[in-house]
Protein backbone atom coordinates (compact mmCIF):
# COMPACT_ATOMS: atom_id res chain seq x y z
CA UNK A 1 0.00 0.00 0.00
CA UNK A 2 1.65 3.72 -0.84
CA UNK A 3 2.01 5.75 1.66
CA UNK A 4 -0.89 8.71 1.91
CA UNK A 5 0.90 12.39 2.53
CA UNK A 6 -0.29 14.84 4.30
CA UNK A 7 -1.28 18.20 3.18
CA UNK A 8 1.97 19.91 4.97
CA UNK A 9 3.70 17.42 3.12
CA UNK A 10 2.06 17.93 -0.20
CA UNK A 11 2.48 21.69 0.35
CA UNK A 12 6.14 20.81 1.19
CA UNK A 13 6.59 18.64 -2.12
CA UNK A 14 5.06 21.89 -4.39
CA UNK A 15 7.46 24.20 -2.48
CA UNK A 16 10.71 22.18 -3.48
CA UNK A 17 9.01 22.13 -6.94
CA UNK A 18 9.46 25.63 -7.45
CA UNK A 19 12.56 25.92 -5.11
CA UNK A 20 14.41 23.92 -8.32
CA UNK A 21 16.89 25.68 -10.44
CA UNK A 22 17.01 24.61 -14.48
CA UNK A 23 18.42 25.19 -17.50
CA UNK A 24 17.44 27.78 -19.92
CA UNK A 25 14.04 26.36 -22.22
CA UNK A 26 13.71 23.79 -19.90
CA UNK A 27 9.95 22.70 -18.99
CA UNK A 28 9.05 20.98 -15.56
CA UNK A 29 5.68 19.95 -14.90
CA UNK A 30 4.21 18.35 -11.45
CA UNK A 31 1.14 16.57 -11.04
CA UNK A 32 -0.36 15.81 -7.03
CA UNK A 33 -3.32 15.65 -5.12
CA UNK A 34 -2.60 18.98 -4.38
CA UNK A 35 -3.20 20.39 -7.85
CA UNK A 36 -0.98 20.65 -11.51
CA UNK A 37 2.09 22.62 -12.02
CA UNK A 38 3.99 24.11 -14.78
CA UNK A 39 7.22 26.11 -14.66
CA UNK A 40 8.55 27.09 -18.04
CA UNK A 41 12.66 27.85 -17.13
CA UNK A 42 12.87 30.73 -19.80
CA UNK A 43 16.80 32.41 -18.83
CA UNK A 44 18.80 32.06 -15.64
CA UNK A 45 22.06 34.37 -14.86
CA UNK A 46 23.68 35.79 -11.56
CA UNK A 47 21.53 39.59 -12.62
CA UNK A 48 18.27 37.89 -13.38
CA UNK A 49 16.05 35.01 -13.55
CA UNK A 50 12.79 34.45 -16.15
CA UNK A 51 10.24 31.89 -15.37
CA UNK A 52 6.26 31.25 -16.28
CA UNK A 53 4.25 29.71 -13.93
CA UNK A 54 0.86 28.05 -14.77
CA UNK A 55 -0.75 26.33 -12.12
CA UNK A 56 -4.43 24.74 -10.77
CA UNK A 57 -4.89 24.10 -6.90
CA UNK A 58 -7.70 20.88 -6.49
CA UNK A 59 -8.71 22.28 -3.41
CA UNK A 60 -8.59 26.26 -1.66
CA UNK A 61 -5.43 26.42 -0.13
CA UNK A 62 -3.37 28.83 1.72
CA UNK A 63 0.59 27.84 0.87
CA UNK A 64 2.55 29.48 3.59
CA UNK A 65 6.47 29.83 3.86
CA UNK A 66 9.50 31.96 4.18
CA UNK A 67 11.11 33.53 0.95
CA UNK A 68 14.78 32.73 0.18
CA UNK A 69 18.07 34.56 0.93
CA UNK A 70 18.59 36.56 -2.14
CA UNK A 71 17.23 39.52 -2.12
CA UNK A 72 15.25 40.04 -5.62
CA UNK A 73 12.76 42.67 -6.98
CA UNK A 74 10.12 41.05 -8.95
CA UNK A 75 8.57 42.37 -12.39
CA UNK A 76 5.89 40.05 -11.92
CA UNK A 77 2.83 39.69 -15.17
CA UNK A 78 -0.27 38.21 -13.35
CA UNK A 79 -2.08 36.83 -16.45
CA UNK A 80 -4.81 35.18 -14.55
CA UNK A 81 -8.76 35.85 -14.94
CA UNK A 82 -9.20 35.90 -10.85
CA UNK A 83 -7.76 38.11 -8.53
CA UNK A 84 -4.58 36.61 -6.41
CA UNK A 85 -4.59 37.59 -2.58
CA UNK A 86 -1.79 36.74 -0.61
CA UNK A 87 0.06 38.57 2.89
CA UNK A 88 3.59 39.53 3.62
CA UNK A 89 5.02 40.22 6.94
CA UNK A 90 1.20 40.66 7.87
CA UNK A 91 0.53 42.96 4.72
CA UNK A 92 -2.14 42.02 2.70
CA UNK A 93 -2.28 42.77 -1.13
CA UNK A 94 -4.15 42.62 -3.87
CA UNK A 95 -3.31 41.51 -7.53
CA UNK A 96 -5.68 41.83 -10.32
CA UNK A 97 -6.07 39.54 -13.79
CA UNK A 98 -3.82 40.90 -16.29
CA UNK A 99 -2.18 43.42 -14.46
CA UNK A 100 1.69 44.32 -13.39
CA UNK A 101 3.31 44.87 -10.32
CA UNK A 102 6.80 45.66 -9.22
CA UNK A 103 7.80 44.94 -6.35
CA UNK A 104 10.52 43.84 -3.10
CA UNK A 105 10.56 41.27 -0.66
CA UNK A 106 13.01 40.95 1.68
CA UNK A 107 14.88 37.61 2.58
CA UNK A 108 13.13 35.49 5.12
CA UNK A 109 9.69 37.00 4.63
CA UNK A 110 6.88 35.41 6.00
CA UNK A 111 4.59 34.58 3.40
CA UNK A 112 0.82 33.26 2.65
CA UNK A 113 -1.12 33.25 -0.25
CA UNK A 114 -4.66 32.41 -0.89
CA UNK A 115 -5.18 30.25 -3.95
CA UNK A 116 -8.83 29.00 -4.70
CA UNK A 117 -9.21 25.78 -6.18
CA UNK A 118 -10.03 25.18 -10.09
CA UNK A 119 -8.53 28.62 -11.12
CA UNK A 120 -6.14 28.56 -13.58
CA UNK A 121 -3.52 30.82 -12.28
CA UNK A 122 -0.68 32.13 -14.54
CA UNK A 123 2.29 34.32 -14.20
CA UNK A 124 5.19 35.45 -15.89
CA UNK A 125 8.15 36.35 -13.48
CA UNK A 126 11.00 38.37 -14.04
CA UNK A 127 13.44 38.12 -10.70
CA UNK A 128 15.99 41.05 -10.74
CA UNK A 129 18.99 41.43 -8.29
CA UNK A 130 18.26 44.55 -6.41
CA UNK A 131 21.85 46.10 -7.04
CA UNK A 132 21.21 45.41 -10.17
CA UNK A 133 18.17 47.14 -10.93
CA UNK A 134 19.07 50.17 -9.43
CA UNK A 135 21.20 50.22 -12.47
CA UNK A 136 18.43 49.83 -14.54
CA UNK A 137 16.74 52.67 -12.87
CA UNK A 138 19.18 54.86 -12.05
CA UNK A 139 18.25 58.36 -13.65
CA UNK A 140 14.37 57.49 -12.85
CA UNK A 141 13.05 60.47 -9.93
CA UNK A 142 9.29 58.44 -10.08
CA UNK A 143 10.62 55.86 -7.88
CA UNK A 144 12.91 57.13 -5.22
CA UNK A 145 10.47 56.31 -2.74
CA UNK A 146 10.85 52.73 -3.72
CA UNK A 147 14.16 52.43 -4.06
CA UNK A 148 14.27 54.04 -0.16
CA UNK A 149 12.38 51.37 1.03
CA UNK A 150 14.35 48.49 -0.89
CA UNK A 151 17.37 50.22 0.51
CA UNK A 152 15.85 49.90 4.02
CA UNK A 153 14.58 45.97 3.76
CA UNK A 154 11.17 46.87 3.72
CA UNK A 155 8.33 45.52 1.64
CA UNK A 156 7.10 47.44 -1.05
CA UNK A 157 4.92 47.67 -4.38
CA UNK A 158 6.00 50.14 -6.81
CA UNK A 159 2.57 50.69 -7.72
CA UNK A 160 0.48 49.93 -4.93
CA UNK A 161 -3.01 49.20 -7.66
CA UNK A 162 -0.73 47.79 -10.23
CA UNK A 163 -0.06 48.25 -13.93
CA UNK A 164 -2.47 47.09 -16.38
CA UNK A 165 -0.78 44.65 -19.06
CA UNK A 166 -0.93 46.43 -22.48
CA UNK A 167 -1.06 44.21 -25.92
CA UNK A 168 2.47 45.45 -26.62
CA UNK A 169 3.48 43.68 -23.11
CA UNK A 170 2.20 40.48 -24.04
CA UNK A 171 4.20 40.42 -27.57
CA UNK A 172 6.91 40.85 -25.64
CA UNK A 173 6.51 38.32 -22.94
CA UNK A 174 5.52 35.56 -25.63
CA UNK A 175 8.74 36.72 -27.35
CA UNK A 176 11.05 35.89 -24.63
CA UNK A 177 9.29 32.67 -23.77
CA UNK A 178 9.62 31.45 -27.64
CA UNK A 179 12.77 32.76 -28.16
CA UNK A 180 15.61 29.37 -29.47
CA UNK A 181 19.12 32.07 -29.22
CA UNK A 182 21.85 30.60 -27.31
CA UNK A 183 24.87 32.38 -24.99
CA UNK A 184 25.72 36.00 -25.47
CA UNK A 185 22.90 36.41 -28.18
CA UNK A 186 20.36 35.16 -25.93
CA UNK A 187 21.80 36.97 -22.98
CA UNK A 188 21.36 40.62 -24.74
CA UNK A 189 17.98 39.45 -26.37
CA UNK A 190 16.43 39.11 -22.77
CA UNK A 191 18.48 42.38 -21.40
CA UNK A 192 16.95 44.27 -23.91
CA UNK A 193 13.12 43.02 -23.75
CA UNK A 194 13.24 43.40 -20.17
CA UNK A 195 14.67 46.91 -20.78
CA UNK A 196 11.60 47.75 -23.04
CA UNK A 197 9.34 46.58 -20.73
CA UNK A 198 10.91 48.52 -17.98
CA UNK A 199 10.15 51.78 -20.56
CA UNK A 200 6.61 51.04 -21.16
CA UNK A 201 6.16 50.53 -17.32
CA UNK A 202 7.32 53.63 -16.72
CA UNK A 203 5.41 55.46 -19.73
CA UNK A 204 2.52 54.58 -17.76
CA UNK A 205 3.45 55.69 -14.28
CA UNK A 206 4.51 58.49 -15.64
CA UNK A 207 0.83 59.25 -17.46
CA UNK A 208 -0.56 58.87 -14.72
CA UNK A 209 1.55 61.10 -12.78
CA UNK A 210 0.46 63.68 -14.76
CA UNK A 211 -2.96 62.76 -15.14
CA UNK A 212 -3.28 62.54 -11.10
CA UNK A 213 -2.02 66.22 -10.81
CA UNK A 214 -4.47 67.22 -13.68
CA UNK A 215 -6.96 65.81 -10.88
CA UNK A 216 -9.34 62.92 -11.18
CA UNK A 217 -12.83 63.43 -11.52
CA UNK A 218 -14.17 60.04 -10.44
CA UNK A 219 -15.19 59.18 -7.04
CA UNK A 220 -14.15 55.41 -5.03
CA UNK A 221 -17.85 54.49 -6.39
CA UNK A 222 -17.43 55.01 -10.13
CA UNK A 223 -13.14 53.74 -9.85
CA UNK A 224 -15.69 50.37 -7.68
CA UNK A 225 -17.95 49.88 -11.19
CA UNK A 226 -14.98 50.50 -13.42
CA UNK A 227 -13.31 47.41 -11.47
CA UNK A 228 -16.22 45.45 -11.27
CA UNK A 229 -17.03 45.78 -15.03
CA UNK A 230 -12.96 44.94 -15.71
CA UNK A 231 -13.80 41.57 -13.71
CA UNK A 232 -17.20 41.08 -15.63
CA UNK A 233 -15.12 41.20 -19.18
CA UNK A 234 -12.60 38.97 -18.08
CA UNK A 235 -15.53 36.41 -16.52
CA UNK A 236 -17.21 36.20 -19.65
CA UNK A 237 -15.31 35.86 -22.91
CA UNK A 238 -17.91 33.82 -25.02
CA UNK A 239 -19.21 36.95 -25.69
CA UNK A 240 -18.39 40.90 -26.62
CA UNK A 241 -20.43 43.11 -24.63
CA UNK A 242 -21.18 47.15 -26.42
CA UNK A 243 -20.80 50.06 -24.31
CA UNK A 244 -24.42 50.48 -24.07
CA UNK A 245 -25.17 46.71 -23.02
CA UNK A 246 -22.37 47.03 -20.24
CA UNK A 247 -23.74 50.67 -19.05
CA UNK A 248 -27.39 49.30 -18.77
CA UNK A 249 -26.16 46.43 -16.60
CA UNK A 250 -23.94 48.36 -14.55
CA UNK A 251 -26.47 51.58 -14.35
CA UNK A 252 -23.96 53.74 -15.44
CA UNK A 253 -23.67 57.18 -18.15
CA UNK A 254 -22.18 55.44 -21.44
CA UNK A 255 -20.35 58.75 -21.56
CA UNK A 256 -18.93 58.62 -18.07
CA UNK A 257 -18.28 54.72 -18.56
CA UNK A 258 -16.21 55.10 -21.46
CA UNK A 259 -13.99 58.20 -20.57
CA UNK A 260 -13.57 56.97 -17.19
CA UNK A 261 -12.81 53.14 -17.71
CA UNK A 262 -10.18 54.60 -19.68
CA UNK A 263 -8.72 56.89 -16.85
CA UNK A 264 -8.83 53.92 -14.72
CA UNK A 265 -7.73 50.80 -17.19
CA UNK A 266 -5.44 52.91 -18.93
CA UNK A 267 -6.84 51.92 -22.12
CA UNK A 268 -10.82 51.77 -23.70
CA UNK A 269 -13.35 49.08 -22.85
CA UNK A 270 -12.75 47.59 -26.82
CA UNK A 271 -9.39 47.05 -26.19
CA UNK A 272 -9.49 46.40 -22.86
CA UNK A 273 -11.57 43.34 -24.39
CA UNK A 274 -9.77 42.23 -27.34
CA UNK A 275 -6.68 41.84 -24.96
CA UNK A 276 -9.10 39.62 -22.48
CA UNK A 277 -10.18 37.49 -25.18
CA UNK A 278 -7.58 36.78 -26.98
CA UNK A 279 -5.33 35.79 -23.85
CA UNK A 280 -7.95 33.47 -23.20
CA UNK A 281 -7.40 31.84 -26.88
CA UNK A 282 -3.98 31.78 -26.25
CA UNK A 283 -4.61 29.65 -23.71
CA UNK A 284 -7.19 27.61 -25.26
CA UNK A 285 -4.81 27.86 -27.76
CA UNK A 286 -1.91 26.23 -25.80
CA UNK A 287 -3.59 23.75 -23.70
CA UNK A 288 -6.60 22.04 -25.77
CA UNK A 289 -7.66 20.61 -29.01
CA UNK A 290 -10.50 22.88 -30.09
CA UNK A 291 -9.98 24.00 -33.43
CA UNK A 292 -9.60 27.03 -34.84
CA UNK A 293 -12.64 27.82 -35.15
CA UNK A 294 -13.81 26.46 -32.03
CA UNK A 295 -12.06 28.88 -30.21
CA UNK A 296 -13.14 31.22 -32.25
CA UNK A 297 -16.59 31.09 -31.39
CA UNK A 298 -15.67 30.22 -27.74
CA UNK A 299 -14.11 33.84 -27.28
CA UNK A 300 -17.06 35.52 -28.87
CA UNK A 301 -15.50 35.93 -32.20
CA UNK A 302 -18.73 35.76 -34.73
CA UNK A 303 -15.89 34.03 -37.37
CA UNK A 304 -12.71 32.31 -37.51
CA UNK A 305 -11.59 35.28 -40.33
CA UNK A 306 -12.46 38.05 -37.71
CA UNK A 307 -10.89 35.86 -35.00
CA UNK A 308 -6.81 35.39 -36.91
CA UNK A 309 -7.43 39.18 -38.10
CA UNK A 310 -7.25 40.47 -34.57
CA UNK A 311 -5.65 37.72 -33.00
CA UNK A 312 -2.36 38.39 -35.88
CA UNK A 313 -2.69 42.19 -34.91
CA UNK A 314 -2.68 41.63 -31.17
CA UNK A 315 0.45 39.26 -30.90
CA UNK A 316 1.78 39.60 -34.38
CA UNK A 317 1.45 35.69 -35.82
CA UNK A 318 -1.66 33.88 -36.49
CA UNK A 319 -3.51 31.33 -34.00
CA UNK A 320 -1.85 28.32 -36.19
CA UNK A 321 1.18 29.55 -36.00
CA UNK A 322 1.43 30.17 -32.00
CA UNK A 323 -0.01 26.48 -31.60
CA UNK A 324 2.61 25.36 -33.96
CA UNK A 325 5.50 26.38 -31.72
CA UNK A 326 4.00 25.74 -28.72
CA UNK A 327 3.73 22.11 -29.89
CA UNK A 328 7.30 22.28 -30.90
CA UNK A 329 8.42 23.41 -27.41
CA UNK A 330 10.20 20.52 -25.81
CA UNK A 331 9.11 18.67 -23.01
CA UNK A 332 10.72 16.81 -20.15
Amino acid sequence: MGVIKTNRELMAEVLRFYDQDEDDQTIKHLDSPLGSFTTTYIYNSQEFIIRDYAYIYAQDITLTYKTSTKNYIQIAFFLNQQVLKDSINNKSNNYLPQHNYIYFTPSESDVEIFFKKNIAYRNFDIYVESDYFHQFIAETQLVDSFIDEVDKNNFVRLVEEGIPVSPQMLHILQEMKSCNKTGILRQYFMKGKIMTLLQLLFEWIDHEKKQSNMGSSYREADANIFYAIQDFIVQNTREFYTIEQLAIKFGINQYKLKKGFKEISGMGLFQFATKVHIQEAISLLKTTDLSIKEIAFRTGYSSPSSFSVAFKKLCGIAPNQLRKKSEAVPTQ
